[in-house]
C-alpha cells in the first residue's frame, strides 16, 4: 500500500496515469466514545478497514494509495458531550467532494471511502456526495465505492455480517454498538496504550434497542439512552484478539464487495519486458 502523503508530486503523476490506481480514503470523527476510549474510534477505525481491505485490492491486481484521512465527521448524536467535534452534514459534503476532485483533476478515477462512523447525518452526508460525484470530473466517469459502515446496503452488511457477529463475547451482540464491545476491542488491539482499562472493567452492560429509538427520531445519545454513560453494550468483553478476526473478516468481506462492483473495468495487466518506475510503498 502506497502513502500518497509520502509521495512526491512526480510519483503522484504516475499514480494517476496508472489504470490499476485505486485511492482508499478514509472517513473517520472525533466523538465521545464513553468514559473508556478516545475521541479518535472511528478515525483510527477507518484507516485500520483501509489497512485490512488494501491487501486483497493488490492481490486482484490493482495498486492501492492510501490518502490521508479526513478526522472529522457529522457526529450531531454526541454533539453535546465535551470533545466532540461535528461538521455540519453540508460541509462534510462539500469536504468529500472537493477532496475526491481535487486528486481526480490529476487523473485519479477509482476511489473506496473507508468510513467507521455510523452516525446518521454522517452517512446522509457520503450519499450525498457520491451523487454529487457521479457525474465524474473532466468528462469523465469516477467510480465510487464505500467500505465500511455506509449508506448502501452491501457495505453496511458487511460490518453486520453474522459472521462477524458470531465472533463477540457478548451474549447480545446485535445490541453491541457505540463504544461497545467490539469498538474496545478495535482500540485494544490498535492503541491499548488508550484504553482506560481501569473504568473498562467496573462498566456494566447497557443494552439499548438503538435502532428503535433512531427511527423514533432520536437525535442524541441522550435521547436513546437517557442519564447513560455514551456507551452502548458490554465494552469488558471486548479482547483484541476479537477486533483482529473481526477486522480480517471484514476486510476481507468488503474487499470482495469493492472488487466485484469495480468488475466491469478490471485493471490492465502491468506491461512487461521494460523497466517501470517504482514508488515506495509502506505497508
Amino acid at each position: 500500500m502506497i502513502r500518497l502523503a509520502e509521495c512526491t508530486y512526480l510519483e503522484a503523476g504516475r499514480l494517476a496515469r496508472d489504470e490499476r490506481s485505486v485511492i482508499l480514503l478514509p472517513l473517520g470523527a472525533v466523538e465521545q466514545h464513553g468514559p473508556h476510549l478516545p475521541l479518535l474510534v472511528d478515525w483510527l477505525g477507518a484507516e485500520e478497514l483501509a489497512r485490512r481491505v488494501a491487501p486483497h485490492l493488490t492481490r486482484a491486481g490493482y495498486r492501492v494509495i492510501l490518502a490521508p484521512a479526513l478526522p472529522y465527521g457529522a457526529s450531531p448524536l454526541a454533539l453535546t458531550w465535551p470533545g466532540t467535534v461535528s461538521l455540519a452534514r453540508a460541509t462534510l459534503r462539500r469536504v468529500i467532494v472537493d477532496l475526491v476532485r481535487g486528486l481526480a483533476r490529476h487523473g485519479f478515477r477509482r476511489f473506496v471511502l473507508t468510513n467507521y462512523q455510523a452516525d446518521p447525518a454522517h452517512l446522509r452526508a457520503m450519499a450525498e456526495a457520491k451523487r454529487e460525484l457521479r457525474g465524474g470530473a473532466g468528462g469523465r466517469r469516477l467510480e465510487i465505492q464505500f467500505a465500511g459502515f455506509s449508506p448502501e446496503a452491501s457495505s453496511q452488511d458487511v460490518m453486520l455480517d453474522p459472521r462477524v457477529l458470531r465472533l463477540a463475547r457478548s451474549p447480545r451482540p446485535a445490541f453491541e454498538w457505540h463504544s461497545g464491545e467490539l469498538e474496545t476491542a478495535l482500540v485494544l488491539a490498535r492503541r491499548p496504550d488508550l484504553v482506560r482499562r481501569g473504568v473498562v472493567r467496573r462498566l456494566p452492560p447497557v443494552w439499548v434497542d438503538f435502532r428503535a429509538a433512531l427511527r423514533r427520531g432520536a437525535k442524541r445519545f441522550e435521547e436513546i439512552a437517557p442519564g447513560g454513560l455514551g456507551y452502548f453494550g458490554w465494552p469488558a468483553a471486548g479482547r483484541a484478539v476479537t477486533a483482529e478476526r473481526a477486522l480480517r473478516l471484514r476486510g476481507r468481506l468488503l474487499a470482495r464487495e469493492i472488487i466485484r462492483a469495480f468488475a466491469d473495468r478490471k485493471p490492465p495487466r502491468p506491461p512487461r519486458g521494460r523497466a517501470r518506475r517504482r514508488v515506495r510503498a509502506t505497508a
